[in-house]
Formats: C-alpha cells, sequence, structure tokens
C-alpha cells in the first residue's frame, strides 16, 4: 500500500478519520493525501473564493498536525461536487484506499438517493474504508463477509492487504428465504425437512468458506451465521470484538441501491465497527 486518500467533511469525522489515516500510514509507510471538498460556490468570487479556501486549508493543517502523521502528507482544498471530486482525486493519485467518515443525509436528494459516503462507495475506484470508530488501534479482528462471488474474494484480498497482521475470519450469512420456506411447506415438507434442507446448505457454505481459507493459505477462523446477512453481520460487529468488517459491494444505481437497501448500505448505516467496502473489479 503506497496511496491513502483521506477525504475528510470539516464539519464531522475529521479527527476520527485522520487518526485512522496515521496509523495505517505508519503501518505501511504510507503517502497521505487529505482532501477537503468545499461544495456549492461556483459563482462566488474569486475573492471569496481564496478566502474560504485559506480558512478551510488552516482548519485542515491543525487537524493534520494533531493526528500526528510520522509520513509527510499532502492537503488538497477543492471546489465541486464532493463525491465526484474525491473519485476524480483517488483515480489521479492511484489511491490504494479511500478512507471518509459515515456522515450523514443533509438534503432531501441526499435522503433519496444517498449520502456523500454512499456516492463515493459506489463510484470509487479504490477500496473504501468507512471509519466508524474513534479507536485508531491497529485491526485486531477482521470479518469478510463472503457470497463467494468474485467480489467477496477481492474484498477478502483488501482485507489481507489493509490489514495484514489482524486474525481475518471468513463469514457467510444464510437464512432459507421465507417464501421459500413456505413453498416446502405447502409441497408436503414438514419442518424436520426444512431444518434437514437448512443445516446441509449450511455444512456447504462452511465447507465452501475452509476451500476459500486453505486457497489464500489462511489459518484463521471460518464460521456460518445463521439469518438474514444484513442483520446477522450487523448483530455479529455489534456484539462481537470486531474492529474491522469487509464486504464486497454490488454498485447498483443510486435509486436502485437506495429504494432497495443492500447488505452494504446496511453495515454503513448500523455497523459496530470500520467498514471496508470493495467495488467490482476494484479488489
Amino acid at each position: 500500500m503506497k496511496t491513502i486518500l483521506a477525504a475528510v467533511d470539516l464539519r464531522e469525522d475529521t479527527g476520527q478519520v485522520l487518526a485512522r489515516a496515521a496509523q495505517l500510514s505508519m503501518q505501511h509507510t504510507a503517502q497521505v493525501v487529505v482532501q477537503h471538498v468545499i461544495e456549492g460556490t461556483c459563482d462566488a468570487e474569486s475573492a471569496v473564493h481564496e478566502a474560504m479556501e485559506q480558512k478551510a486549508r488552516g482548519t485542515l493543517q491543525t487537524a493534520v498536525d494533531a493526528a500526528g502523521f510520522t509520513v509527510p502528507s499532502t492537503l488538497q482544498v477543492e471546489f465541486g461536487v464532493p463525491h465526484a471530486c474525491v473519485t476524480h482525486a483517488a483515480r489521479e493519485r492511484c489511491a490504494d484506499v479511500i478512507l471518509i467518515g459515515l456522515g450523514q443525509p443533509s438534503t432531501m436528494v441526499e435522503q433519496v438517493l444517498g449520502s456523500t459516503a454512499d456516492r463515493i462507495v459506489r463510484t470509487s475506484p479504490a477500496p473504501v474504508l468507512v471509519v466508524r470508530n474513534r479507536s485508531a488501534h491497529p485491526y485486531r479482528r477482521v470479518v469478510v463477509a463472503m457470497d463467494f462471488s468474485p467480489q467477496s474474494e477481492a474484498a477478502l484480498e483488501a482485507a489481507r492487504r489493509l490489514a495484514p497482521d489482524a486474525p481475518t475470519e471468513l463469514v457467510h450469512a444464510f437464512e432459507i428465504p421465507l417464501p421459500f420456506e413456505q413453498a416446502m411447506l405447502r409441497s408436503g415438507a414438514s419442518s424436520e425437512d426444512v431444518e434437514r434442507f437448512r443445516q446441509t446448505r449450511i455444512n456447504e457454505y462452511y465447507r465452501q468458506l475452509l476451500d476459500m481459507a486453505r486457497r489464500h493459505a489462511l489459518r484463521d477462523s471460518v464460521s456460518v451465521l445463521r439469518g438474514l446477512p444484513g442483520p446477522a453481520l450487523v448483530e455479529l460487529t455489534r456484539k462481537h470484538r470486531v474492529d474491522l468488517i469487509v464486504l464486497g459491494s454490488q454498485g447498483r444505481n443510486a435509486v436502485v441501491q437506495a429504494l432497495l437497501g443492500s447488505v452494504a448500505k446496511r453495515l454503513l448505516s448500523e455497523a459496530g465497527c470500520d467498514v471496508l467496502v470493495v467495488g467490482h473489479g476494484r479488489g
């Protein structure tokens, strides 16, 4: 890992995002680009632009100094649409990972189409680490949510690059969809038949996780959670000592994802730990 892009909103999350960036920079001896985007000032006069930029740069420098970077960082303040500027900077700088805070939807448009964090996750050319926790200790336990797709395998590889020293657990969440279970019962299957079917699938997923662990030379644990993926993974991050959960994102269009939701979107808003999301082809 050579380059970290830390995109911060000076109104919130700045300290914890920069603290995590400093920790990862020290761990990987990586350069850090600290970016802040000033939104909605296209029509402002040049003097106003300059004053706003100077003030933002001063605030950003103070926050960077407080974070205690051991590797010199680069400050980048610009004007534009935040998610577009962040993804452009990631491509331009060849960032290995983007760090952001969760933020909150601040307008009706963001409530419908998703926050800036949602949009960065969907459009980023690099894995996106959403920093939820204030602790900046090195990650001690990493969980990778597996659905056996190429994306989840890319997520595993990204997790090992980001936290190479942390124990890594492979997890798959499974539950028989209720309509399918009801169809089985209507066709004459007993409750015991349904449970046998469920256990057979769980055993098969467990074997696939073990195969995946062997292929990647992992000596850490694997487990299959019973339950729908979103709620089961959120509960895992909240009730167990998980520092980081990693998963792939289908990167569906903004309207579909906002209306229907996704496992990634649920974890971004409800997880009890940091979340690393790897999009299609970004492993």
